[in-house]
């Protein structure tokens, strides 16, 4: 299904009965990320998943700002009735929910990020590189995003009253550190630790969220 968002159509997955679940992919990705969680997921929830603007099978170009794909988000979830959903968002997708969540109390009932980083600080030099390589070589839009526009300051964080959790690999690119200090940051925040995963390993295309999800979002 497409939904017309702020003049671009988004596609977007609908599957299943019960809550509203959205799930939000990460930079350099898709819905299709999710592939292996929804039919599970849908058993307990209706699950939607959208692909951003310039992603998976949605029209438009990559969003230039992370505020546009924020006003994306939130303007499609108006559209199709769904305010007052969890949210889970990886990656981007999670950086994306997080500042929607600061700049609209009550758009998510709860909130999961994973992967997510909130400044500079917050990443392994190796991914600097990676990033770098993308951005400059291949001129990726969403690696120029992710080094100049993730950030999220620590009264920002403050804002989000609803229950988060804040979910990291312990192999992750992103410092496990540095989630437990935004985790803390956010009034009703938790750190969850993912034993021996990398930053894709736990949640593109795999079930070891199943549990985590469906026990929180109940």
């Amino acid at each position: 299904m497409k939904e017309k968002v702020n003049g671009v159509d988004l596609y977007y997955h609908k599957l299943g009965k019960g809550a509203p679940l959205l799930l939000l992919h990460g930079h350099h990705l898709d819905g299709g990320m999710f592939d292996k969680i929804i039919a599970p997921l849908s058993l307990y929830f209706t699950v939607y998943v959208l692909d951003m603007r310039g992603h998976g099978l949605s029209n438009g170009d990559i969003a230039e700002h992370y505020q546009t794909e924020v006003e994306d988000v939130y303007s499609f979830i108006k559209q199709v009735g769904i305010e007052g959903c969890c949210c889970f968002g990886f990656d981007a997708g999670g950086l994306v929910a997080l500042m929607l969540a600061s700049q609209h109390a009550h758009v998510f009932k709860k909130l999961i990020v994973a992967g997510v980083f909130v400044n500079g600080a917050g990443i392994r030099p190796y991914h600097y590189l990676t990033e770098g390589f993308h951005r400059f070589l291949r001129l990726d839009r969403d690696s120029r995003v992710e080094l100049t526009e993730s950030f999220m300051s620590e009264d920002n964080l403050k804002k989000i009253q609803i229950p988060t959790l804040c979910v990291v690999g312990e192999k992750d690119w992103v410092k496990v550190e540095h989630v437990r200090w935004y985790s803390q940051l956010i009034p009703n925040g938790r750190l969850i630790l993912m034993p021996r995963q990398t930053h894709d390993s736990y949640a593109v295309k795999s079930l070891k969220l199943l549990d985590l999800i469906k026990t929180f979002c109940k």
